[in-house]
């Protein structure tokens, strides 16, 4: 081929193929931080994901704290949809803080280990993933404990925080973890999103504690958001249901209590909307909902 006619070909690849300017970069969500955290109280060693919202710090300005389980899923998901409602003030600027398990992402197995150990009220031999996991079960008495003395001072150290006001989001076994808080040491919490949880743990041992703790005046002064997803197995959203019903009619004071059952959800899925519907009810960023009260819970 002539010396012209291969230029000439030579510009027009130059014109049509899109030529990169820089090396691809990893893309990191903004105002994010990692830090570590060793417990005494349970052992272990955990990473705090840390997001805090634009413009942080402001002088004088101290802001509500939400805390996360798994980590590996809710933090880039629940910083998302914060940032959204907070763009556009529907909620206020708050830190975020997910409790992660190093590791944990890339290892299912230690994935089941954590949690089960973490989350659990109490050693139950059988159940949740199975043997080999629920061997380490039982421990959330020391979780709640490295949160109540070891994590809140941690954040509170670094972080312009305000103590008073702690929001807890939890799903499935982390959703029985709030649960267990929430009917056990029901101040450490401000807010409780409560999201699948898995109540039929140890033979419905989270009802047992409700029964246990009525008289002791607990929960009161919370807001507390119980969801599930409709396509999820009855007993879920039945037990759900039984425990938002003991709840209310235990006419706690100061118990703000919402209950919504999420159409075409199933447990995997509904998380996403009920982060971003249980954060606004909470935060009282929601007028009340027409027909207020808990959705219909489909038969068996």
């Amino acid at each position: 081929m002539p010396r012209l006619a291969l230029l000439v070909v030579g510009m027009i690849v130059c014109l049509v193929v899109p030529q990169a300017t820089a090396a691809p970069r990893t893309y990191e969500i903004p105002n994010t931080q990692v830090l570590d955290l060793h417990s005494k109280e349970t052992g272990a060693d955990y990473q705090l994901y840390v997001a805090t919202p634009p413009g942080y710090p402001q002088p004088g300005k101290t802001y509500p704290v939400v805390y996360m389980l798994d980590a590996d899923y809710s933090f880039a998901l629940v910083r998302n949809v914060v940032q959204h409602f907070v763009e556009r003030e529907d909620l206020p600027p708050m830190i975020l803080v997910a409790i992660a398990y190093p590791g944990a992402a890339e290892d299912r197995n230690l994935y089941k280990l954590s949690r089960t150990r973490d989350y659990t009220p109490i050693f139950v031999r059988e159940g949740g993933y199975g043997l080999e996991f629920q061997k380490v079960s039982g421990g959330a008495p020391k979780f709640k404990a490295f949160m109540a003395t070891e994590l809140f001072p941690f954040v509170e150290q670094h972080f312009a925080t305000d103590p008073s006001d702690r929001t807890i989001i939890g799903h499935s076994y982390g959703g029985l973890f709030a649960a267990y808080v929430l009917l056990t040491q029901t101040s450490l919490f401000k807010r409780y999103v409560i999201v699948s949880p898995s109540l039929w743990y140890s033979d419905g041992l989270a009802f047992q504690m409700e029964e246990s703790v009525a008289a002791t005046g607990q929960p009161s002064n919370v807001n507390v958001f119980l969801s599930v997803g409709a396509l999820e197995e009855s007993r879920m959203s039945n037990d759900l249901r039984t425990l938002y019903d003991r709840l209310k009619a235990r006419n706690h004071p100061g118990l703000k209590l919402d209950i919504q059952i999420f159409d075409g959800e199933r447990h995997d899925s509904v998380f996403p909307g009920a982060v971003s519907r249980g954060l606004r009810t909470v935060f009282e960023a929601l007028g009340p909902r027409p027909n207020a009260g808990p959705s219909p819970i489909p038969g068996p």
